[in-house]
């Protein structure tokens, strides 16, 4: 990896504690000069390897298929508005056709089918397995539609590039916090995605590779809670049901330590630390808990993934070179005073504090 030549903006530095642990530890506000993306939050580095794009040049207009795994939470629905107002600012974009692949392997293999066989230019997907889409992607750009990959890791070959974070690094950070937390010793219950999904298990392997060092730490249960609140709280609310001591929750993000927190509410169950992630709901349910000892750490996963995935498929559809890989990621909200800087009682929330969107439409997708 070679660090970008970058503009500087002066806000938002990831403290430096974190270094050692594989986190970049530059300005979150760093912007791209190398992708063309100048003004844009959160692009902070990219690789070497420079992609030959020459074989998708095509004159526009240009129709983009986008495909997702699910939009059943706020997440999905903030970076779909990304890509959506990203579109507008383009004028060689005619339109954004979008299949929402309902966490379904097959659904997501079918949906990019479907979009080369209308004719879209290029695709850009967020990739539930794979494995799985191997053929689906290969034909594709045999067919000369360049595919970008964003947010769920995916190997290089698979895909003309790639735009996302280090899903290892969220786990192992927030699971040395934890532990810090712990003492090193004592129970956790752990929440993950979705089962099979790269960004579930990256995120949980950079955590277990935390907890296997410490042998006085035993993970009680690990269960799949599809980056859902409800999902969650009903996982939380069994678990809890079934074990009387549990000293921490680590969370792989989403909505799902809002719903543990809430579940431990409900049992009338003393707050422990627990991982989140940096969306709305969960830092003001954060702040609120406080008052009773509550602490946590944030991981904070830019929306504008898919914003920037379009803009790697112009370029390539303009036959000029792209980074291979992308790497955006936004500030680890590390205590409570943090908290409360990037919490937005304004807004709902599914409102997500790493993005590009403007207040208007902000107000216009998150507004009360």
């Amino acid at each position: 990896m070679k660090r970008l030549s970058v503009i500087l903006v002066a806000v938002f530095l990831i403290t430096a504690m974190f270094t050692a642990t594989g986190v970049l530890a530059q300005s979150a506000d760093e912007i791209s000069s190398r992708v063309e993306v100048e003004g844009w939050k959160y692009v902070i580095d990219s690789s070497d390897n420079m992609v030959d794009t020459s074989q998708y040049k095509k004159d526009g207009p240009y129709t983009i298929g986008y495909v997702t795994i699910f939009m059943a939470n706020s997440w999905s629905a903030q970076m779909k508005e990304e890509i959506v107002r990203e579109a507008e600012r383009q004028e060689e974009v005619e339109g954004i056709q979008h299949i929402n692949a309902q966490s379904s392997v097959s659904g997501q293999i079918s949906a990019v089918e479907d979009l080369v066989a209308k004719g879209v230019d290029a695709i850009v997907i967020d990739p539930i397995s794979p494995e799985a889409l191997v053929g689906a992607l290969e034909s594709a750009r045999e067919n000369g539609v360049p595919v970008i990959a964003i947010s769920s890791t995916i190997p290089a070959e698979q895909v003309t590039a790639w735009v996302g974070r280090s899903d290892y690094d969220y786990g192992n950070v927030t699971a040395k916090w934890l532990v810090e937390k712990m003492n090193g010793e004592g129970n956790v219950v752990a929440l993950s995605g979705i089962a099979g999904n790269s960004t579930a298990q990256s995120r949980w392997q950079g955590a277990k590779d935390v907890f296997d060092e410490y042998p006085d730490i035993e993970i009680l249960t690990r269960e799949f809670a599809q980056w859902g609140f409800a999902q969650a709280k009903t996982a939380m609310s069994n678990v809890l049901a079934g074990y009387s001591n549990i000293d921490a929750v680590w969370s792989g993000g989403g909505a799902m330590t809002q719903g543990a927190m809430e579940a431990f509410e409900s049992a009338g169950r003393e707050m422990v630390p627990m991982v989140g992630e940096a969306n709305n709901g969960f830092l003001l349910d954060w702040i609120e808990a406080s008052d009773q000892g509550f602490e946590s750490i944030a991981f904070n996963n830019p929306t504008s993934h898919s914003a920037i995935g379009m803009r790697l498929a112009l370029k390539a559809l303009k036959g000029e070179p792209i980074p291979e890989s992308v790497y955006a990621t936004g500030p680890y909200i590390l205590g409570l005073d943090e908290a409360k800087k990037y919490a937005r009682p304004d807004l709902e929330d599914g409102y997500w504090t790493g993005h590009t969107l403007s207040e208007e439409a902000l107000e216009e997708l998150w507004g009360k």
